[in-house]
């Protein structure tokens, strides 16, 4: 916005991430969406004190770092298969040889 401060634009584009498609979160979108939470949480402190949110800002803060875990975890989850498909070739490979220089020795 011309003219306007950039730190509202900013926090406006971390709130994309609250947006996005569940399956197409990253950590940096986690982080993002604490900004925001952290922000509105500023605001409440602002307007009501930090009395009104002492009881409900550790449990937002326990959701986020379990929602960071598992978007790391699923961010992985393609190269864990990756290997797991790696490996079966392998071990089908192996037993194709394996059966190959049984076959071999009989000769």
């Amino acid at each position: 916005k011309p003219g306007g401060p950039k730190h509202p634009v900013m926090m406006e584009d971390f709130g994309s991430a609250l947006e996005k498609n569940v399956a197409d979160l990253t950590v940096m979108d986690v982080y993002d969406i604490a900004a925001v939470v952290g922000q509105e949480f500023e605001r409440i402190i602002d307007q009501y004190g930090c009395e009104a949110l002492s009881r409900l800002m550790p449990k937002v803060v326990r959701v986020l770092e379990i929602l960071e875990v598992m978007v790391s975890r699923s961010s992985m989850s393609p190269d864990i298969e990756e290997l797991r498909l790696e490996l079966d070739r392998l071990r089908l490979e192996r037993i194709d040889r394996l059966e190959k220089e049984k076959k071999h020795r009989q000769v």
